[in-house]
This record gives C-alpha cells, sequence and structure tokens, in this order.
C-alpha cells in the first residue's frame, strides 16, 4: 500500500494530541511498519543530536546527501509510534544546496519531545522516483553508569569549579560516568545544595532519611538533623534558610559528603540488584541485554521493590507499568542530560 493512500484515508485518521513533538494541527495516519531493509549506496541520512533530546526545546537538523535529488518531487515523511504523520502545517525550514553533492538540511526548530511518553520517531526519504524510503531512527538517549571519561561539558547550571572536581574525583574513586553522577545531580537538584523536597529528599543528589540509613552504614560519622523526619515541609526550610540546617549537623547539605552519599547509595541498590534472586529475574526476563542504566536511576527514584515488581509483572515493557510513571520521566531525562553532557551541548537551547 503506497503512504500517499495512507493520507486519503481520513476516516482512519486521528487528531495528535499535544503530547505529539511535531505540532497538534497533524492527523496521524494509519499504522505504517517500519522496514529498513531498503538501501539506497547514493543516500546518507544524518542527524544533529542523533539522539532524542528532553530536558529542554532544541533545534534538530537533518542532513540528506543525495546527489539526484529533485527539488520540484522533494519528499519526506516523518513517523511518530508507528504511525506516518499528515502534517497540514509544516514549520520546519527546508535548506537545499547549490551544489547537490552537499546535504539539503532540514531544521526543526524548538522540537519538545516529552520523557514520559513512548517516543519512537523516525524520518523517511523517499529518492527520485522511488517508492521506498531511506530511514533513519532517531534513537533515545542512553547512558553507560560504569566510568567511561574524565570529561563532561555543562551549560545552563550554575555549578562551581570545586563541585565539578568533586564530580570527577569521587566519579572516578566508585567507578562512576561522571556525566551519570553530573545528570543525577542536575535532575534532582538543579545543583542546589540545600533543594528539599516534599518527601524530605535534601542536598544535591537528594537523600532521604531512608536513604541515610543506608549511608550510615558506610559512614558511621555522618548525621542528618535531630528528628529530621518529623519537621513539617515549612518548617525545614525556614531552617535552611537560616542555616540552622547546615553541614555541620547534616551531611546532607555538605556538597561533597552529597555527592558521594548518592553515590554509596547508587552502589547499595547495585548490591540489591545482585543478589541471587534479583539476578535470576533480571536474567529470566533481560537474558543478556539488562538495562542496567534504567533499573538503577529508576530504583533511586521509586525504590528497588517497586521497581522489582515491575519488572515481574511488565516483564521488558515494566517502564511503563503505571506505578513507575514518575520514575519513566526521572530515568529518560537523566540520560537526556548524561548524553548531553558528555557530547557537549552546542544543540541545547
Amino acid at each position: 500500500m503506497k503512504l500517499l493512500f495512507i493520507f486519503i484515508i481520513s476516516g482512519l485518521a486521528s487528531c495528535a494530541g499535544p503530547t505529539n513533538p511535531f505540532g497538534g494541527d497533524i492527523i496521524i495516519g494509519q499504522k505504517f511498519e517500519i522496514d529498513e531493509s531498503f538501501k539506497n549506496s547514493q543516500v546518507t541520512l544524518s542527524m544533529t543530536p542523533d539522539r532524542q533530546y528532553y530536558n529542554s526545546p532544541y533545534d534538530l537538523n537533518i542532513e540528506i546527501i543525495d546527489p539526484d535529488h529533485d527539488i520540484t518531487n522533494f519528499r519526506y515523511e516523518v513517523v511518530y509510534n508507528n504511525r506516518v504523520l499528515n502534517r497540514w502545517y509544516k514549520s520546519e525550514e527546508i535548506r537545499f544546496p547549490k551544489n547537490k553533492q552537499e546535504p539539503i538540511v532540514i531544521t526543526f526548530k524548538n522540537l519538545s519531545i516529552l520523557p514520559g511518553n513512548i517516543n519512537k520517531i523516525a524520518f523517511l526519504y523517499y529518492p527520485a522516483e522511488s517508492t521506498k524510503p531511506v530511514i533513519y531512527n532517531l534513537k533515545v538517549p542512553e547512558c553507560s553508569p560504569q566510568f567511561k571519561n574524565n570529561f563532561f561539558n555543562i551549560k545552563d547550571f550554575e555549578i562551581s569549579q570545586q563541585t565539578k572536581q568533586n564530580i570527577m574525583t569521587l566519579a572516578g574513586q566508585y567507578k562512576y560516568n561522571p556525566s551519570l553522577l553530573a545528570a543525577l545531580i542536575a535532575q534532582e537538584s538543579s545543583f542546589d545544595p540545600k533543594a528539599i523536597s516534599g518527601s524530605r529528599a535534601l542536598g544535591l543528589t537528594q537523600i532521604t532519611p531512608t536513604a541515610h540509613r543506608e549511608v550510615k552504614r558506610f559512614k558511621e560519622a555522618w548525621d542528618i538533623y535531630p528528628k529530621f523526619d518529623q519537621l513539617s515541609f515549612s518548617s525545614i526550610k525556614r531552617k535552611l534558610k537560616k542555616n540552622a540546617i547546615n553541614p555541620t549537623n547534616d551531611w546532607r547539605v555538605d556538597p561533597q559528603k552529597s555527592i558521594e552519599g548518592g553515590l554509596i547509595y547508587l552502589d547499595y541498590l547495585k548490591s540489591y540488584w545482585l543478589l541471587p534472586d534479583k539476578e535470576d529475574i533480571l536474567f529470566t526476563t533481560f537474558h543478556e541485554e539488562v538495562p542496567e542504566t534504567d533499573i538503577l536511576l529508576a530504583s533511586y527514584n521509586s525504590g528497588a521493590t517497586r521497581v522489582k515488581n515491575a519488572i515481574i509483572k511488565n516483564k521488558k515493557h515494566w517502564l511503563s507499568d503505571k506505578k513507575l510513571k514518575e520514575a519513566r520521566k526521572y530515568v529518560m531525562n537523566i540520560k537526556s542530560y548524561c548524553y548531553s553532557f558528555n557530547q557537549g551541548i552546542k544543540d541545547e537551547k
């Protein structure tokens, strides 16, 4: 069936909601199965950035090199979650080169992709006189928890050189990717050492009183403010503002200790998933492709037990569990930050 036929069948189409990253003035066509078997040695597609990005609107540039392109019959489409988007109002910019050996550039301005959604995005380009498209899948960001490099680049966050050095030093010491650690802090506290949440999580890495008890097993001298978990949220905020809660009576307000405490808690969660019964659950579900980063981050956000129950119930679709709705946003945001910090963020707004 030709794609043109998909567009014509209005009775089978539905309006796109506001969560669609390509705008609301859209008709969603029939289901479209991606077939990547078609190859064209003369055509190459590339994107900058080459992964989805969730933390802020950004410009997505698609470069198409096709020496035989025909401006009068230029055709490309967007497929979102396996459905072709018929976009009545196209706001993207298209720049054709004077020299056909140079790329055609398509720019989507201020593209917003929501981390809580399932976002399967593919771009289809039809070479001249071809009924089969060349396909480029825009993948989700990935980020290994292991130590990968000794460099990360941060923009739009106020971060001291000392904090950056602490992240590098402690990430190396505990053998974690510094970009992942920086991304976790960006998501948890936006690098505010006095950040406090409604669940009484405090500091750069947002350690709760419950998580503190696990950290204290390794750092016996580290204490938190007396009866902290019995204080009201407003009372905690006042005490933080007046400096009554400070690094001398609550280790979580000390930036360096908060970073190390977050790493200790990540190690605790990692040890939980290395227990034989938990390893069996992971191997049975994922075999050799365990999404280690996702599981570790979701456990940090929502608790390892809740994540375990979601995996048992939903198998490989565990992160779509209703009880992990916030955890999914959390995981995808951190991986997006990590990707950005690791790659450099020239594409970030």
